[in-house]
């Protein structure tokens, strides 16, 4: 295990060290480009061999493939034209729960959700396959600008609010559909929304529900370290030539749709600032995860989420990071928080 926050300081104190060595600005400046550079074309991770999951029952269950719930397939033309696929679950109410997924899977894991959430919050749910993923259009694994997940959102809740101008929108987000409601909140402050409902939200790299132990003998999931850094201080220079470079990789069979992510990708899946972006909602907001979470730390959420927002937070116990998609004391707290807000 190493220590992330101090291998990224090491990295970054051995370039900078190289270029203040040397006079000029513009000189230490174009050598600093220089060792990003190498960076990024450090050679890519490798996994020495397949990954065999040890699942229990109730972790293939959580993964979400079997399918309770009916749906009707709809589509949405975002700005930029790519067809953006998702199930509605019809509900005859003013409300709507917009639903985003999290990293590797699409609306299809999350049917048994989309219907919890239906009863719970006694809304319509339209859950969408962010683009490059499942059915919708675009890049497996890539966007084309740091904000596209974002504005996909928005143009997603544009189209609802054209077709029926006085519904009631609620945006729920699963781990990295989580993050990507944050950086939507935090890139488009103005755009009409009632209340927020995040499952294990990724809120950033630099938040304290990231680990910053890095184990680095994963045999499913591997970051480019390097290449990420490198990347990060030619965003700096305003250098985004090469964010379409991939930066995490998955250790599944070559037949999956997405095996890895590019780096701007990765960058839009979260807020930039998580508490700007908090403390940016005003209205209501339910944050819910488990305290067995697997991907974050569970027990920085309560202190986090209060210190930055007027959203409420609730921890099911001994749940886990897909598991809490399923909770049912989790949808008991989303069904009261309806209640008490007066989301009708």
């Amino acid at each position: 295990m190493i220590h992330l926050t101090k291998l990224f300081l090491i990295m970054l104190i051995s370039i900078v060290f190289k270029t203040t060595m040397y006079g000029q600005q513009n000189t230490d400046s174009i050598r600093l480009v220089n060792e990003a550079l190498k960076m990024i074309e450090f050679p890519e991770p490798e996994f020495k061999s397949p990954f065999v999951p040890n699942l229990d029952a109730k972790a293939i269950a959580d993964m979400g493939f079997d399918q309770p719930y009916q749906s009707e397939v709809i589509s949405y033309k975002m700005r930029d034209g790519v067809q953006i696929h998702g199930q509605e679950y019809e509900h005859d109410s003013n409300k709507t729960v917009l639903l985003l997924h999290g990293t590797l899977a699409s609306s299809y894991t999350y049917n048994k959700m989309s219907g919890l959430l239906r009863e719970a919050t006694q809304a319509k749910v339209i859950a969408v396959d962010l683009r490059g993923h499942g059915q919708s259009k675009g890049i497996a694994g890539d966007i084309t600008t740091l904000n596209q997940y974002a504005e996909d959102l928005d143009d997603l809740i544009s189209a609802i609010k054209k077709e029926n101008p006085n519904e009631v929108i609620i945006v729920a987000g699963h781990s990295m559909g989580g993050g990507i409601v944050l950086r939507h909140a935090e890139t488009f402050s103005d755009t009409d929304i009632d209340a927020y409902v995040l499952f294990a939200p990724n809120l950033g790299n630099n938040a304290p529900t990231v680990s910053q132990e890095l184990n680095l003998k994963s045999n499913f999931i591997k970051t480019h370290l390097s290449r990420g850094l490198g990347l990060r201080v030619l965003n700096e220079f305003g250098i985004h030539t090469y964010d379409s470079l991939n930066v995490v990789y998955y250790n599944l069979p070559e037949q999956m749709p997405i095996r890895s992510y590019s780096y701007r990708s990765m960058q839009a899946s979260f807020p930039k600032n998580y508490g700007k972006a908090l403390r940016g909602i005003t209205k209501p907001m339910l944050v819910l995860v488990g305290s067995n979470d697997e991907a974050f730390i569970a027990e920085e959420y309560p202190t986090l989420i209060k210190a930055n927002s007027i959203g409420d937070v609730f921890v099911a116990e001994g749940e886990s990071h897909n598991g809490i998609r399923h909770n049912k004391e989790a949808m008991d707290k989303v069904r009261d928080w309806v209640t008490v807000n007066k989301l009708k």
